[in-house]
């Protein structure tokens, strides 16, 4: 974290005690981490940061999404959702699309509530950009180009659907720096991505003047520290069969 110089850390299904986790986090650290403000401890999803934590105002809390008003000393409040979204292992695709669409309907309740749309989701969503819910209108509605989502909406069944813009699209593939994906899985069925990424950002439409895509990574390593095993995938043993994602939003 200290190589990136991170304000707000997001971890999901993390096992390490947040005493250690801090000790280690805050070790030759200024400013140092702290816990960010919640209702109560989410087993699933934490977040820490070098932020004051006044500057989070807990909006609310569903067991796979933590809702928070994230309110910098200087610069733009926005609506954060740090998510962990169930895995292919528990829920078929369309329970997975089903569960989105509930979460999808939360995330337009608070901000019909907060007043603004500069709304940035986040997190382990244990879908591929491309499947049903994330794209569907009544789930994300996310778009692989900043040109659709800067329409802002777009009308379904005689209803405003607004749009929320997916970079992660972009990152799949030998053709992109990093790693191919955030997620491997290789399986003898008839269909194998082998890599996914399931870990992503989706950004409203108001929030795309303080994003750059250049500033968008899946790390595949820390320091001189490879995430990686031989084969290349994610290392495991050693730190998470996912990959972390790194970005800047310019608030």
């Amino acid at each position: 974290m200290r190589e990136h110089s991170v304000d707000v850390l997001i971890l999901a299904e993390c096992e390490i005690n947040d005493v250690t986790l801090l000790e280690t986090l805050n070790e030759n650290q200024s400013p140092k981490y702290g816990i960010a403000l919640s209702y109560i401890p989410n087993p699933r999803i934490k977040i820490f940061t070098t932020l004051p934590r006044e500057s989070f105002r807990p909006l609310g809390d569903e067991g796979n999404a933590a809702f928070r008003l994230l309110r910098p000393p200087i610069g733009e409040e926005i609506i954060l959702v740090a998510v962990h979204l169930s895995s292919k292992l528990h829920q078929s695709d369309a329970e997975q699309a089903f569960n989105a669409t509930r979460l999808g309907r939360s995330v337009r309740e608070f901000e019909l509530e907060i007043g603004h749309t500069k709304t940035l989701i986040v997190g382990d969503l244990n879908m591929n950009p491309f499947e049903h819910g994330l794209v569907a209108a009544e789930t994300f509605h996310a778009v692989m180009t900043k040109e659709i989502a800067l329409r802002n909406s777009r009308t379904v069944s005689g209803e405003e659907k607004m749009f929320f813009y997916n970079p992660m699209w972009g990152l799949f593939g030998d053709n992109t720096p990093g790693a191919p994906g955030t997620y491997y899985y290789g399986s003898g069925n008839q269909v194998n991505y082998f890599w996914n990424i399931f870990d992503q950002i989706l950004i409203r439409p108001s929030l795309l003047p303080y994003f750059d895509e250049k500033n968008l990574h899946i790390l595949s390593n820390v320091g001189v520290k490879s995430l990686l095993n031989r084969k290349g995938s994610p290392n495991a043993s050693f730190a998470s069969d996912h990959l972390p994602i790194l970005f800047q939003l310019s608030i």
